[in-house]
């Protein structure tokens, strides 16, 4: 009886194996925008009708504001500067919405970007404006002068009633209208077609064209 006791009150010993590795979570990949976009509140819903005739804002720092808005025959319906829009040579053709956005500080586009030599004028192809259509986005364009919103809200801008109308949109909110989303991000501001992927990222120093793949 002796020994069974010493033997129960002994200390057991468990054998064990090799330790086993312990898996490891990779890091997430980052959110697109058209992700973030779609996980952002939209305070301005497109049915709501109490906004201006054509849906737009400008970022809290007036350096970027956007229209939604419609293009006929390669022309805008610009409500901030003259545009052949109205012209009744265009009045066949079909209107197609867009989101239309300008700069007041923007870059210069790519080199792969100038698509369009301006018709061999002497015109700059700039930067400063971004224009989504239902299938594709594109930055800059043939211009002269600097964009309605830098004429308004740059150094010595004149900031007339339409431009000083113009809501502000808040970082963390966004508008959606014609199947588009924009909202301000990233000290800038994307805008994408939600359905397909498609759309651009604007700031001061950088610009993105995004596709269904883009991060």
């Amino acid at each position: 009886m002796a020994a069974a006791a010493l033997a129960l009150s002994g200390c057991i010993t468990v054998p064990t194996g090799p330790a086993q590795p312990t898996a490891t979570l990779g890091t997430a990949a980052p959110l697109s925008y058209a992700d973030r976009l779609k996980a952002t509140n939209v305070v301005q819903p497109t049915e709501d009708a109490g906004i201006q005739e054509l849906p737009q804002f400008v970022t809290d720092s007036r350096n970027i504001a956007c229209v939604f808005t419609s293009s006929r025959a390669g022309n805008l319906n610009q409500p901030w500067e003259p545009n052949n829009f109205a012209d009744g040579n265009n009045a066949a053709a079909p209107s197609i919405p867009v989101v239309n956005c300008q700069m007041v500080r923007y870059p210069q586009p790519l080199d792969a970007d100038q698509s369009d030599n301006c018709s061999g004028t002497n015109v700059g192809y700039l930067g400063g404006v971004a224009t989504l259509f239902p299938d594709k986005a594109t930055y800059g364009g043939c211009r002269a002068g600097v964009t309605a919103v830098e004429a308004a809200f740059g150094t010595g801008g004149n900031v007339n009633q339409v431009m000083a109308s113009i809501p502000v949109l808040a970082p963390g909110q966004a508008m959606e209208a014609q199947g588009y989303r924009c909202a301000p991000m990233d000290d800038g501001v994307a805008c994408a077609n939600l359905a397909s992927g498609t759309g651009f990222f604007i700031a001061a120093e950088t610009y993105k064209i995004l596709g269904p793949e883009s991060p």
